[in-house]
């Protein structure tokens, strides 16, 4: 059975960099992350950092190793944005963002994964998260369980 494709939204600060470090440490996990993404090439990703409302998809997508590049298929929009509907998600704005891109990008797939260190920004109990210590980002106790869930998600055992 061909895995299926799998969208993975991703926060930056608190997840590729630990939250308030200074900018030398930008993106200090994000290795850690393309590694993930390297052994999972069924996945896509989608930025959903705040920083996205600051700088242009080009420039982010620059952040990454070339070989990743192509992957960042691009980013949501803020949340204060979308129209009102589905009301019971308008109390968490990332999944709102999150369900309306899949819902315009991917025909309101539901596979999809985000890794974040806010998971109250996202509704509850729907284990859409891989949640991260904002103090330390994506370590690798958070990308060992971030691959099982992404290759759960793309319906491969192994």
């Amino acid at each position: 059975m061909p895995l299926q494709e799998v969208t993975l939204f991703l926060d930056f600060d608190g997840v590729t960099h630990p939250l308030h470090c200074h900018e030398s440490r930008h993106f200090s996990r994000l290795d850690g992350i393309e590694g993930v993404l390297r052994a999972c090439p069924f996945v896509e990703v989608v930025l959903s950092t705040t920083w996205r409302l600051q700088y242009p998809l080009d420039h982010l997508r620059g952040k990454f190793s070339k070989d990743i590049q192509d992957r960042v298929v691009g980013a949501t929009e803020a949340a204060c944005q979308l129209p009102e509907w589905p009301s019971r998600l308008n109390a968490y704005p990332r999944h709102k963002e999150a369900h309306h891109w899949m819902l315009n990008n991917r025909d309101g797939s539901d596979r999809w994964l985000a890794i974040d260190d806010r998971p109250y920004l996202f509704r509850p109990f729907s284990d859409v998260v891989v949640e991260c210590d904002p103090k330390r980002g994506a370590d690798e106790p958070v990308l060992v369980l971030l691959k099982s869930r992404l290759i759960q998600m793309a319906g491969c055992s192994t």
